[in-house]
């Protein structure tokens, strides 16, 4: 990627426009002073400098305050970020042999069901979700708090090589920033936006994991926790989240909207059926609001009583289900194609 090729970008420094509900000489302001920096400089043609107006971006960031007006990113599957669910999986970076085991466990059944992981490819339990998911044979990103072409921490250098050929690696660091420790807060604020829950696997007292897990459920994202042993302080932030009512999780089935295992002997034309499956009274009412415009969550949870964490609940299994689609923060009624 040069400089000169981020030609998609730099127009939008020159016109004011509106787009998509956000005021590109706002855009241009944010992104001014970085892509100066980046002028004259030559990078690998596979990075990409992507903001909220092109459809690479994350839509997930567009239902969160403040999303990033840039993101840089690396990778051959980044359109993972944009499926219909995505799991995150973070925790402490020197896990117990117990924390190792089950982060293990989930982030291989979690793979297995075809659900993307998203980490931040720090030391411990994140680097073990993400080298597990692929070993699987399955998708991973993980959200940097340095730039790309500057691997933190060093040691982690060939996995985020493996991880940008099976899903991508995204920061809003511009290109060779060394990471500080005042980018990781910023760095978990996009984590968790970019996922629909969050699952720490084992997190001491003193985890930062907690900032994480606060961003998650301020946007409204399911919040999950294994619990450990009493005996030992390695689960103590796990405990806590779980009393302040996050899921407790000790399956990956007990992930709410975690789709079901393929079964072999599941006849085709049904597995193709979108909402085969019983729909409730609730799921029903969902339906019905969305036949006349797509809608924000803010704005289904204003207009159905539901909480915002209901919901996104019941959004995310309708997702699933075929039924509704997300595109630039609005849900929709998915469209059947005619038999």
């Amino acid at each position: 990627m040069q400089a000169g090729g981020l030609k998609g970008i730099l127009p939008y420094l020159k016109e004011p426009r509106e787009s998509q509900g956000f005021h590109e000489s706002f855009l241009a302001q944010a992104m001014e002073s970085e892509l100066i920096n980046l002028k004259g400089k030559t990078f690998p043609d596979s990075w990409r400098a992507v903001t909220f107006l092109d459809p690479l971006y994350p839509r997930r960031l567009l239902q969160i305050s403040r999303p990033p007006a840039l993101l840089f990113m690396s990778g051959q599957h980044l359109s993972a970020l944009n499926q219909n669910f995505v799991v995150g999986i973070i925790g402490s970076r020197k896990p117990s042999s117990y924390g190792v085991e089950v982060t293990r466990k989930l982030a291989g059944e979690i793979a297995d069901r075809g659900v993307a992981i998203v980490s931040g490819g720090a030391r411990g339990i994140d680097g073990l979700a993400h080298a597990r998911a692929l070993e699987r044979g399955g998708l991973t990103l993980a959200v940097t708090g340095s730039g790309l072409g500057r691997a933190y921490p060093p040691e982690h250098r060939t996995l985020f090589n493996n991880i940008e050929k099976r899903g991508g690696l995204i920061t809003e660091f511009v290109p060779g920033t060394m990471p500080r420790r005042n980018h990781f807060p910023a760095r978990n604020r996009i984590l968790a936006g970019l996922c629909d829950a969050i699952l720490i696997t084992e997190a001491s007292h003193a985890s930062g994991t907690l900032i994480t897990a606060g961003f998650a459920a301020d946007y409204g994202r399911e919040v999950m926790a294994v619990p450990g042993s009493i005996l030992s302080g390695s689960s103590r932030s796990c405990h806590a989240l779980i009393r302040d009512g996050a899921s407790l999780i000790e399956s990956v089935d007990d992930i709410p909207g975690m789709p079901a295992p393929y079964r072999m002997d599941q006849p085709q034309d049904q597995a193709k059926e979108p909402g085969a499956c019983h729909l409730d009274a609730e799921d029903e009412a969902i339906l019905q609001a969305l036949d006349h415009a797509p809608r924000t969550l803010e704005g289904l949870v204003q207009s159905s009583g539901y909480s915002r964490e209901s919901l996104a609940l019941r959004l995310a299994i309708l997702q699933n289900r075929g039924l509704v689609s997300l595109h630039r923060g609005l849900y929709c009624r998915a469209i059947r194609d005619p038999a």
